[in-house]
């Protein structure tokens, strides 16, 4: 098992953003695993430049970074962070909320500790910039990701239903 303590993280801009495909691919992989939510999925070469696309429209705004996990110079994992310069309309929350957009690992990465070491990173980044309360969304069927946030104290509070198409009568 790779030892998370010889993994090194930097806080980048929009700059990186090319590197991150190969990270996001293998999420979208993991998600199709677990069961993508039961809904049909779209193909493969069309997931990175839908991805790539809200990602250029985050880092339009300052309050967005990228923690990128690093091991002998190789990228392992990535989380995408951006703030919500507002309080939330239910909850009291702080003014700043931190939103984690993503968080993706390599499958060799996965249950090592790697991922809790880029959440923490992540986490006191958002902090820095004034975020006391986070936000993340978890894919349903995606029980060990859901269940790792809860253990890191965060709590389900919405869960989004879609259709696809029109209702039928």
């Amino acid at each position: 098992m790779a030892d998370p303590q010889t993994v090194t993280f930097t806080v980048r801009s929009a700059d990186c953003l090319d590197d991150l495909e190969p990270l996001w691919l293998a999420l979208f992989d993991h998600h199709h695993s677990v069961g993508d939510a039961g809904l049909p999925i779209i193909e493969r070469s069309l997931t990175w430049p839908r991805r790539r696309q809200i990602y250029l429209e985050l880092f339009e705004s300052a309050g967005t970074f990228a923690v990128l996990a690093e091991r002998d110079s190789a990228l392992v994992g990535y989380a995408m962070c951006h703030l919500q310069e507002h309080p939330d309309d239910s909850w009291d929350t702080s003014d700043t909320v931190g939103m984690i957009e993503t968080l993706s690992l390599l499958p060799s990465e996965r249950g090592n500790g790697t991922g809790t070491a880029l959440m923490d990173v992540a986490e006191a980044e958002l902090q820095r910039r004034g975020a006391m309360t986070m936000v993340t969304a978890v894919m349903e069927g995606n029980d060990r990701v859901k269940e790792f946030y809860q253990r890191r104290g965060m709590t389900p509070t919405v869960t989004y239903l879609m259709r696809l198409g029109p209702r039928e009568s």
